[in-house]
């Protein structure tokens, strides 16, 4: 159940990381155009967003988004990883000139 619940946080953390991230031309988005995310690179962008944001309420047990994540299953952050790349790809194909 808690991993069911920390995942939910990250998903929506996602989410909100690639909203913003459109009103940011020079962000990390301009970062990825010329390589695929690797796993890290997502997971730490998901840690140090979610410690910016100071809304991290998972529960009691992780006092960090990083602990967090940590103690997700490897299948849970490769779940995550991968929503992150289909989510940018998304983004990209809706940015690209006509």
């Amino acid at each position: 159940m808690e991993e069911k619940r920390i995942c939910s946080y990250f998903r929506q953390q996602l989410r909100v990381i690639l909203t913003r991230s459109a009103a940011e031309p020079d962000g990390f988005r301009s970062y990825f155009v010329s390589h695929e995310p690797k796993d890290e690179e997502i997971l730490g962008l998901l840690a140090v967003s979610s410690m910016i944001n100071g809304d991290f309420q998972v529960g009691e047990g992780f006092p960090t988004p990083l602990e967090a994540l940590a103690a997700l299953s490897l299948e849970s952050r490769q779940i995550l990883c991968n929503e992150f790349r289909k989510e940018l790809k998304h983004c990209r194909s809706e940015l690209a000139p006509a």
